[in-house]
């Protein structure tokens, strides 16, 4: 969206579409190889975003990041009122598929809230331990056009609704505590 000023042509609307709202891997892969030039790409993006701790990898999946990192994009998104890195109708786009995700995908940060716009991830880590990230991060609306991001990430979980339970419980904690 940066790249394009917010104007996507119909193959790319398809491919953050299916990205966003349905976490489909396919479509993140297509975006980064044919829009963002691959790996090099994506760490530029990170660097000209201040995102200092997270590193692109030879797969977008093993991406290494801090919810630090994540929160740094969702105030560009969500609470820059004049970002120079997206503008306005880049960040519409962003809002509208992150508060339309497809139901299987609205769990984590949205738990507790009846608005939200969010994006999950998990990865399986193959090793002796066998555990899973799970991630989710977001925007919650308040009254009077305040709310708050929040990236939670957890890691060793057994499975991925072990990880969701968990994040959902921070959510929950930290939305009572905002408002």
């Amino acid at each position: 969206l940066h790249n394009t000023g917010g104007n996507l042509n119909s193959t790319q609307w398809d491919l953050a579409t299916r990205m966003i709202r349905n976490s489909d891997n396919q479509a993140a892969k297509n975006i980064l190889d044919w829009y963002l030039g691959g790996d090099y790409g994506l760490q530029a993006l990170f660097n000209d975003l201040g995102m200092t701790n997270t590193k692109a990898a030879y797969h977008w999946g093993y991406i290494r990041t801090t919810p630090e990192d994540q929160l740094k994009l969702l105030n560009q998104i969500f609470l820059v009122p004049n970002s120079s890195y997206l503008n306005e109708q880049s960040r519409q786009i962003i809002r509208n598929l992150m508060g339309s995700v497809n139901l299987s995908q609205a769990w984590g940060i949205s738990a507790g809230s009846s608005q939200y716009y969010l994006k999950n991830g998990w990865n399986y880590e193959v090793n002796k331990y066998g555990q899973w990230y799970v991630n989710s991060i977001g925007f919650i609306p308040g009254s009077d056009n305040d709310g708050y991001t929040i990236a939670v990430y957890t890691y060793s979980s057994p499975d991925v609704p072990s990880g969701a339970t968990l994040i959902e419980q921070y959510a929950r904690a930290t939305r009572n505590n905002m408002f």
